[in-house]
């Protein structure tokens, strides 16, 4: 009988940081500087264990509930309470990276990777499959333009009409998908039913834990096209880069038309039509094709979506402008009308700064695919 389930086991290398988030915030009264370094992400019930001993629990618990102004490590200081006193109270420690941080009342929160319940840091299989969704459907838009001629007519006119930002082309953009992924025809009657989704064939694990160690905290850097950076007041937990990242990927050939060969083609394609419509604009961006992709938050409007492989940059770059327009408060303010101007839309391209360098937010690798 042929085996029609083939799984293969992925080797992701991270090039820049990734962050995934968990929807929970690090506030200042939760970490602490332990040198210029790292920081200490303090176990609360554990630092209050420490208070009591000391005879402080009612000086931390004011500070707690009163003070919003000193963060951890100033209050520490203040109370002469050295933080190598109480490393018994760190849950983990991490790297500082490149990032600015400020001390007193501007210190920053920190956006929180997710992490399993055991506290290992990982990257969700949601997040990874995704990432291979948009790649896909990127690959089909650029591979069959016929295919998808009266979709991009009625989205080009829906978006200089204009609309309600938290509904704005949401249906054109659920039709799209359904007419690359929702072809099995199991209900016919109802074609966008996710029971028509080939998807429901490409099964991605959540990646192997990885550990606190190789955690990094970064800090957002907004890239202009002309090479300017601008830092700004935003703290993640991310992956920090050359981190291997590993997860099994699964495709039941049944229902799933792609083979090892054609998603790695379209991982390829997908990185020619961003460069081309859109990081080529930026000074000293190098094109990355050899099996790169973009992972998790923070990579910006461009890896997410299928505008570009749509329309290519001539085209798409005033639609994307006018998407903004619409969603983005303030968009002026942002300067977006003036995108075509700056020969890019957005005319910012997300990174950070790690050991010195400015990298690009979840660039990663595909060093092996390999069959299991």
């Amino acid at each position: 009988m042929k085996q029609y389930l083939q799984s293969y086991q992925i080797s992701l290398r991270t090039i820049g940081p990734v962050f995934v988030g968990s929807g929970r915030e690090i506030g200042k009264k939760e970490y602490i500087f332990l040198d210029k370094k790292r920081v200490g992400i303090v176990d609360s019930s554990a630092l209050y264990a420490e208070m009591v001993k000391r005879g402080r629990a009612r000086e931390f618990e004011e500070y707690l509930l009163k003070n919003r102004r000193e963060d951890m490590t100033v209050w520490l200081r203040n109370q002469r309470i050295p933080e190598r006193e109480l490393l018994s109270c760190v849950r983990y420690t991490m790297d500082c990276g490149d990032a600015v941080l400020e001390k007193g009342a501007n210190r920053l929160q920190i956006m929180e990777h997710v992490k399993d319940p055991y506290g290992s840091p990982y990257i969700p299989g949601s997040s990874l499959k995704g990432m291979f969704r948009t790649i896909l459907l990127a690959d089909d838009i650029a591979r069959d333009s016929k295919k998808y001629a009266v979709i991009k007519s009625a989205v080009k006119g829906n978006v200089l009409r204009g609309g309600y930002r938290n509904s704005y082309l949401k249906a054109d953009a659920a039709k799209t998908e359904s007419m690359a992924f929702r072809t099995l025809r199991k209900n016919e009657k109802k074609p966008s039913d996710p029971l028509n989704d080939v998807m429901q064939g490409f099964i991605v694990s959540d990646s192997e834990p990885l550990e606190t160690k190789d955690l990094v905290l970064c800090q957002k850097v907004d890239r202009h096209t002309d090479g300017r950076e601008k830092t700004l007041p935003l703290l993640r937990e991310c992956i920090k880069p050359d981190t291997e990242i590993r997860c099994t990927l699964t495709i039941d050939t049944k229902v799933c038309p792609w083979s090892k060969e054609k998603l790695l083609q379209a991982v390829d394609r997908f990185m020619e039509i961003y460069h081309e419509s859109f990081a080529s604009a930026f000074a000293g961006m190098e094109e990355r094709n050899d099996g790169c992709v973009y992972l998790g938050g923070g990579c910006g409007f461009v890896s997410k979506t299928v505008i570009y492989p749509m329309y290519g940059k001539q085209e798409g770059l005033p639609v994307v402008q006018k998407i903004f327009d619409v969603t983005v408060k303030n968009s002026r303010q942002h300067k977006h009308d003036r995108d075509r101007e700056y020969g890019a839309s957005p005319h910012i391209i997300k990174c950070t700064r790690y050991q010195g360098q400015t990298l690009q937010m979840g660039l990663c690798k595909i060093e092996k695919m390999e069959t299991v």
